[in-house]
């Protein structure tokens, strides 16, 4: 591919991310794009053929971004109680789930699309290393509670869910960080606690 196509592809991504994150994905049509960027429709659809696919091209980085981020916290020397905060945070940092945020709900629907699979098996990944650390933790004890680590590792993913966060903290009852102390604190209780729940 040529240099002018790789740097327009470039723009077309960002002016999309740009546009859905301030209109909602819904409401943005592959016209709305083109004449933001002052091209022709043909040129936009020769980079993607679908709205789809091109939110798919914007979502797939930044939850292979976390995914990463993920691997190299389970990878650390960290212990098990460092490595979970570190997913907390990293998670409520991340770049895929301030794009979900800012488009949702209408950003569910890129997870029910052609592409929902690639990014299904990206979220299971994820989850598959939460699952891994607090397994670790459970075994050397650090963890006390009984729950399975399946359950606590899907708990886990269930706290960067964007409608909790946006009750909360968009509507100005909750300030971002308190919302990720407080989420880091749940979690946290809950993983230490010798109770059956």
């Amino acid at each position: 591919m040529s240099k002018k196509f790789n740097q327009r592809n470039t723009l077309i991504l960002n002016t999309a991310e740009e546009l859905i994150k301030t209109h909602g994905y819904h409401e943005v049509k592959m016209s709305d794009i083109s004449e933001k960027l002052d091209i022709a429709k043909g040129t936009l659809y020769s980079h993607y053929q679908s709205k789809e696919q091109l939110v798919f091209s914007i979502v797939k980085p930044k939850i292979d971004s976390f995914l990463s981020s993920v691997e190299e916290i389970t990878e650390s020397t960290l212990s098990e109680n460092k490595k979970v905060i570190s997913f907390i945070n990293e998670g409520f940092l991340s770049d895929f789930f301030h794009f979900v945020l800012s488009s949702f709900p209408d950003m569910a629907a890129i997870f029910n699309e052609d592409h929902n699979s690639e990014l299904a098996l990206s979220q299971r990944r994820i989850i598959s290393n939460f699952e891994q650390v607090i397994e670790a933790g459970k075994r050397n004890a650090t963890f006390q509670t009984k729950a399975p680590a399946d359950f606590l590792s899907l708990q886990l993913m269930q706290l960067f869910d964007p409608l909790i966060y946006q009750t909360l903290v968009s509507s100005g009852t909750m300030s971002a960080q308190n919302f990720v102390n407080q989420s880091t604190a749940f979690f946290m209780r809950a993983i230490h606690s010798k109770g059956d729940f």
